[in-house]
């Protein structure tokens, strides 16, 4: 049983912690095994925390199947699941089923962006870059890749690299490149590259805020994490927004030495500017923030759904209330044939804007 156990030092309590506001059934019935210095009766229901991996706790319910003593001072104790903290669902899951935080669900997820048939028959696989940063060793073996391959390297406005490449070498390129400290980047259902403007380097960041270094530590946090879908993040150092840190998911524009944070931004066909969920976040506080963002998001959004379309769902019946001036406001553009319907787009934005209210009182924030 020692081999079994995924959480260690685990202290029961007989009542709730009230660290979550409703504690839900796990979607699929759950047993693991954690390690106590307390012996546990067997039908017992207990409650009892989780560290998360960004500072917070989430609770737990469970009902103990067996208690067994491993040594003079602990026992190993086999539980079922019954409830998690309505917060972090998903992630309490993957933990209590002894996997990383980091962990793809039982989906193949991410989407690698590998082997993609081109037009011409070459495959396109894009290269992860966080920052836009590549060191010379990286860059020569770019170009060898791509001498091998079709010759041509394409740079997205994402700061990624394309290499167009023959059938043949799909085999060895994810090898090749991290020979070099290179990754694969994701396609979809995952966290995309960190975008990060030069920060400090630039002469009109003011603050001093480090974009680069901060888009280098996102990326180290949540390289190869699974999503419901797309989440783009970028950082700007200053409010000049070169690295158009409004139309992503999650964006980040520094002020006055720290950073205001933005959520459900997109730069599609039907664009959106993000709404501003907080500011003032300091920059050894904006990652814990950026996973409880992604915590809620996936605990809350439909499978393939964006931020900004959860957020636009959430506030929907709240934003059908007040449709009436919308139609006068939109009016007012009709025959500029600016490529809209401002009537739509204001309700949406409305929406969006019930929607980041609710996240807000979710995640705690005023």
């Amino acid at each position: 049983m020692k081999n079994s156990v995924v959480l260690e030092e685990i202290m029961f309590d007989d009542e709730e912690l009230g660290l979550a506001d409703e504690l839900l059934a796990p979607d699929t019935p759950l047993t693991t095994v954690v390690r106590s210095d307390e012996k546990a009766d067997i039908g017992a229901e207990v409650f009892f925390g989780v560290e998360l991996p960004f500072d917070d706790i989430g609770e737990v319910k469970a009902k103990v199947l067996s208690c067994e003593k491993t040594d003079e001072k602990n026992f190993a104790v086999v539980i079922e699941i019954l409830g998690l903290d309505n917060r972090y669902t998903r992630l309490l899951t993957k933990i209590l089923k002894g996997k990383s935080h980091t962990d793809g669900d039982d989906k193949e997820y991410p989407m690698w962006a590998t082997g993609l048939r081109q037009t011409n028959g070459t495959y396109a696989t894009v290269i992860n870059c966080p920052a836009g940063l590549l060191n010379t060793d990286q860059l020569a073996k770019i170009t060898e890749i791509t001498k091998n391959g079709a010759g041509v390297a394409k740079l997205t406005h994402a700061q990624r690299v394309i290499l167009l490449l023959k059938p043949e070498q799909q085999n060895t390129i994810r090898d090749e490149l991290k020979s070099v400290g290179l990754n694969i980047g994701v396609l979809h259902h995952g966290i995309r590259n960190i975008r990060g403007c030069c920060g400090a380097l630039c002469e009109w960041n003011q603050g001093g805020e480090d974009a680069i270094k901060l888009s280098l530590d996102i990326d180290k946090t949540l390289f190869g994490r699974s999503a419901k879908y797309d989440v783009k993040i970028a950082v700007s150092g200053c409010i000049r927004n070169c690295m158009e840190s409004y139309c992503v998911d999650i964006g980040l524009i520094g002020r006055d030495g720290k950073y205001d944070l933005f959520v459900g931004g997109v730069s599609s066909s039907v664009h959106f500017k993000a709404l501003k969920l907080t500011g003032n976040v300091a920059a050894n506080d904006a990652i814990p923030l950026i996973e409880r963002v992604l915590e809620w998001y996936e605990n809350t959004a439909r499978e393939g759904e964006r931020i900004y379309k959860t957020l636009e769902r959430l506030g929907h019946s709240e934003a059908e209330k007040k449709k009436q001036p919308f139609a006068e406001a939109a009016a007012i553009f009709e025959g500029m044939d600016i490529g809209d319907d401002i009537s739509s787009r204001l309700e949406r934005t409305l929406a969006r804007g019930y929607g980041l209210l609710k996240m807000r009182k979710d995640l705690g924030i005023k």
